[in-house]
């Protein structure tokens, strides 16, 4: 993914987390999908534009207070045009034009700054669409091309620049996840490790993605992919490489025979059943020194209800909370409900939000008041408890 300075531009980040669709190209700053009014008294869109230099990583105007339109003849709600518009060809890029120079200057030493700029012009165009159909709006949501301070995102990541979390964010830049088991819990753990600029996220898991699986996974599948039973790795894969680059699926169970592929890993969530592998990983990444999560479910059926409990255990290179606290035994015979493919989405996106919260809680992200290496959660009383090495 390339790299733009210019979104560290105080006025152009402002106007990416209103929601803007804002491009810099052939020295103009574009803003698309501005609803105006035309002569008919319909509702269309065109674009804003004005010459900008770059100075260092700042959006310098190259203009006074005047700006550029795209589109027909920009009108009231009533269909007439507006006084500050007048018809002047301009040459943006060399497949686009302006037809129109807009003039509003609102004192006498202009706009305060480029932000302000565009955003007048904006609610002077804008503001007609609105009044005709409310539905118009000139914040779409930001759709910048480039992706700031090479962050292994497609698009930019307005939720942490509204929040100002983006120093705390630096946490996960290092970060290399592996995700063992991609079924139920594993799903929801992607889902949320999709929306940090870790590093990249390894996904294993030699299963297909089936209905049952459909119905206790994020997202919404679609009937024509379920048909083809992907690979559940694969599938993930594909569905959150949409937003986040650096995604790579290996469609196999890990056992002893391919443990390596854990090994460039900086942390494992371990979202399996309790099979006769899950012991040889655990002493594989202990061996590694590697950090991991392993999360747990028990669910039964009493007097025509479930219950049972969620575990979420964190193992650190000088814990022993894997010798005590992950259970290993897999017993065939004593299957619990949830082994069966109950339909329980609720709990293993809560599961899986425990875990990511606690690996979140480790790395420095959230306050860990606590230190638990151990929590489990009561279904029928509701209730959290810790354990500590």
């Amino acid at each position: 993914m390339s790299t733009s300075p210019l979104v560290r531009d105080t006025d152009l980040g402002r106007l990416l987390d209103d929601g803007y669709d804002v491009v810099v190209q052939e020295g103009h700053l574009i803003v698309r999908q501005i609803p105006y009014v035309t002569t008919e008294a319909t509702v269309a869109q065109g674009f804003l534009t004005y010459p900008v230099t770059v100075a260092g990583d700042r959006v310098v105007s190259g203009t006074d207070h005047r700006i550029w339109f795209g589109g027909s003849t920009p009108c009231d709600e009533r269909g007439q045009p507006i006084k500050c518009a007048t018809a002047e060809d301009h040459a943006v890029t060399a497949d686009m034009r302006a037809a129109f120079m807009l003039s509003s200057k609102p004192r006498p030493n202009g706009y305060a700054s480029e932000y302000e700029k565009v955003t007048a012009y904006v609610r002077i165009l804008s503001h007609p669409a609105v009044a005709l159909d409310e539905s118009a709006t000139p914040t779409p949501g930001a759709a910048w091309q480039e992706v700031e301070d090479d962050l292994p995102f497609r698009y930019r990541d307005t939720a942490t620049a509204r929040a100002g979390l983006a120093a705390l964010n630096k946490v996960f830049y290092s970060q290399k996840i592996g995700v063992v088991g991609t079924g139920g819990t594993g799903g929801y753990v992607i889902d949320l490790v999709a929306k940090m600029p870790v590093a990249d996220i390894a996904l294993y898991d030699g299963d297909t993605f089936d209905n049952h699986n459909a119905f206790r996974a994020p997202g919404a599948a679609e009937l024509e992919v379920l048909r083809t039973r992907p690979n559940k790795a694969e599938y993930f894969a594909q569905t959150y490489g949409h937003m986040h680059t650096g995604i790579t699926a290996h469609p196999v169970f890990i056992d002893e025979n391919n443990l390596t592929l854990l090994d460039d890993r900086t942390f494992v969530f371990l979202s399996m059943d309790n099979t006769p592998a899950k012991p040889i990983i655990i002493k594989h990444l202990r061996a590694r020194m590697i950090p991991f999560i392993d999360v747990g479910m028990g669910v039964e059926e009493i007097d025509g209800k479930l219950s049972g409990l969620l575990r979420v255990t964190l193992n650190l290179p000088d814990s022993a909370s894997a010798d005590t606290q992950i259970p290993t035994r897999h017993d065939d015979a004593e299957e619990d409900d949830y082994s069966r493919n109950i339909q329980i989405a609720d709990l293993n996106c809560l599961n899986a939000a425990f875990a990511v919260s606690r690996w979140k809680r480790w790395l420095g992200f959230y306050a860990d008041g606590s230190e638990e290496t151990s929590m489990t959660y009561s279904i029928y009383v509701n209730e959290l408890s810790n354990e500590v090495d």
